[in-house]
């Protein structure tokens, strides 16, 4: 692949495509059959947002609402095939763990606000799911949310300006440098979708600034992602690369950090594994 097939990278956005054009790259490289299914695909509004943009947050929140939507009958159908296959069942888990992060937060402490941490925010679905399971008690929680997209940020306000809870901030900031983030002690921090688009090194860093964030006996919810072949056989078709980790990367990955206690749990296909970590 010559110079000029190169997109900068962008990992900011979780954009790991590099190709500006996946047909002349299929082309290139005898990936025929890609070539042939590639303007069917692109009927899918999922897959077409993928495509054209690898992990974006609209791509993680189509996989959140759970809802098909396309181009014609075909892309309508070929959107609620992907939806239903066991991927996209454990990726809309994460959401759920999140949101039940939140409320067990809710319960947990009765009698004063609850700081909530969301980083990135993405739109957070989460805290709506959250906000509708616990009316009475959504008042007290406190919502911050750190993302390095802008007009990301305003979609996520808007979204949630009928949530009814207590409080809402949203930052723009990078989830990497320390001094992006409030200087608030939470009681929760969430931060799922991220850790899939960094390495090792980058890991350890958001880690370590989340750890910094959070209150004494405060919880840190995170998750990643297992392989599954025939997802991954897609993904890697259109450079939607990620990092795979399962319950021992992210042991390894959460010990030199001083926790009191850490909990993992898999959704019920294996392919996520949720963590809650206790400072």
């Amino acid at each position: 692949m010559n110079a000029n097939d190169q997109l900068p990278p962008s990992l900011a956005h979780n954009r790991t495509r590099r190709s500006r054009s996946l047909p002349h790259a299929f082309w290139k490289s005898g990936r025929l059959h890609w070539l042939a299914l590639y303007p069917i695909l692109r009927l899918s509004d999922l897959v077409r947002e993928g495509m054209d943009h690898s992990g974006s947050y609209r791509f993680a929140d189509h996989i959140y609402r759970g809802q098909p939507s396309g181009r014609l009958l075909i892309g309508r159908w070929l959107d609620a095939f992907i939806l239903q296959q066991p991927a996209s069942r454990a990726f809309r888990q994460r959401c759920h763990e999140a949101t039940h992060t939140i409320t067990t937060a809710l319960d947990a402490i009765p009698e004063r606000t609850v700081q909530m941490l969301a980083v990135p925010c993405g739109l957070p679905r989460d805290l709506l799911a959250a906000a509708t399971a616990r009316p009475d008690d959504r008042q007290r929680l406190h919502y911050h949310g750190l993302d390095i997209d802008s007009s990301l940020l305003r979609q996520a306000e808007a979204l949630t300006n009928d949530a009814g809870v207590g409080e809402r901030t949203f930052r723009h900031g990078d989830a990497l440098d320390r001094q992006s983030y409030p200087e608030n002690h939470f009681d929760i921090a969430v931060s799922t979708g991220l850790g899939e688009f960094l390495g090792d090194d980058q890991l350890a860093r958001l880690y370590a600034n989340l750890h910094r964030s959070l209150a004494p006996g405060g919880c840190f919810f995170t998750s990643a992602t297992r392989c599954e072949p025939r997802s991954e056989a897609l993904l890697r078709a259109f450079e939607l690369h990620t990092h795979y980790r399962a319950e021992p990367e992210l042991r390894r990955a959460l010990a030199p950090l001083p926790w009191s206690r850490l909990e993992f749990s898999t959704d019920p296909t294996g392919l996520q594994t949720f963590v809650r970590a206790y400072k």
